[in-house]
Formats: C-alpha cells, sequence, structure tokens
C-alpha cells in the first residue's frame, strides 16, 4: 500500500507546468578564448650545393668529366627540386651515374640492401629490379643538404659499384 502512494508523490513532484518553472543561472557563461591565428613562414627551397666529394674511380664505360643536369634528360633521381647533381655519361651520352645532393632515393629499395661506406659514412645500397644501383646516406647535422643519393645506371657490376664507393673522398665543400 504505500508503494502506490510514494510513487503519487512523486510523480505529482515531477510534473511540473511550464508556468511554473522558472530557470535561474547561478554561474556566469564561460568565457571564450581563440588562439591567435599564427602564419609559419616556410623559406623557399634552395639549391643545395655540389656534392662535396671526388671519385676517383668510376666504371669503366663512364666518361671522366662530369656534365651539368641541364644537359641531359632528368629522371626520378636527379629532378627532385633543390638538389644538386653531379653526372657522368657513358660512351653513348646516356646517364651513367649520378651523385645528387639535397635527397634521398625517392622510393624504397625493392629487393635486399646492405650497409657501405663512404669515406667513413655508413650508407645504405641495394639494386632495384631494372639492375640501377641506388645508394642513399646522410651526413650530420641532418639537414636537406646533407642528403645524398648516389646512383649507377646499367650496365653496371656490383664490382664497379664497390670500388667507386671506396674511392670517394670527402672535399672541401
Amino acid at each position: 500500500m504505500r508503494l502506490p502512494i510514494v510513487l503519487c508523490v512523486l510523480l505529482a513532484a515531477c510534473t511540473v507546468s511550464p508556468a511554473d518553472s522558472t530557470v535561474s543561472q547561478t554561474s556566469a557563461p564561460a568565457e571564450t578564448t581563440s588562439a591567435p591565428t599564427t602564419t609559419e613562414f616556410v623559406a623557399p627551397l634552395t639549391d643545395c650545393p655540389r656534392p662535396p666529394y671526388q671519385v676517383a674511380e668510376l666504371p669503366g664505360r663512364v666518361s671522366a668529366d662530369a656534365v651539368e643536369a641541364t644537359e641531359v634528360a632528368e629522371d626520378s633521381f636527379t629532378s627532385m627540386p633543390g638538389t644538386h647533381s653531379t653526372i657522368w655519361l657513358d660512351e653513348d651520352g646516356k646517364l651513367a651515374v649520378a651523385l645528387i645532393r639535397g635527397s634521398l632515393p625517392p622510393e624504397e629499395w625493392p629487393g635486399d640492401k646492405g650497409s657501405v661506406f663512404i669515406d667513413g659514412v655508413e650508407a645504405v645500397a641495394g639494386q632495384y629490379a631494372d639492375g640501377t644501383w641506388v645508394v642513399g646516406w646522410f651526413e650530420t647535422p641532418g639537414e636537406r643538404c646533407d642528403l645524398y643519393t648516389m646512383v649507377f645506371y646499367q650496365p653496371v657490376e656490383p664490382s664497379e659499384v664497390q670500388a667507386a664507393l671506396a674511392s670517394m673522398n670527402r672535399v672541401a665543400g
């Protein structure tokens, strides 16, 4: 018997007509602040200087004189904005070797890769499916112009790649 009475009292307490209800706000509305907008300045991409390496031993089919990148058709390695490419051609005028300062290889090696040392700096080297050998490394402090890629275009023997890498010396620059 007590339960129906308690329920009726609760029901009566909860039903208040809209005319009888008042809403009062006991606290001030929360302040809204917005963070100041900032514009980050991004410096334009500048060209990296010439790679500071001498390559004493190039593969036999390669001309000893480097040519400017503007003299050959660029590819995915040599066409990166802001980089500097030192390029050697073969007897037929085709790309043979490219040393690029300012980027690492544009894609991951699809096959096996290993470690090599270039004038005391550890690098990663591997062969792409088309037979091209690619080497990538970076020097401290690790800024964009401290990234390097060296590409040995086909036909090239692994022993020629090893000899060229072993012959590299860092020079001023």
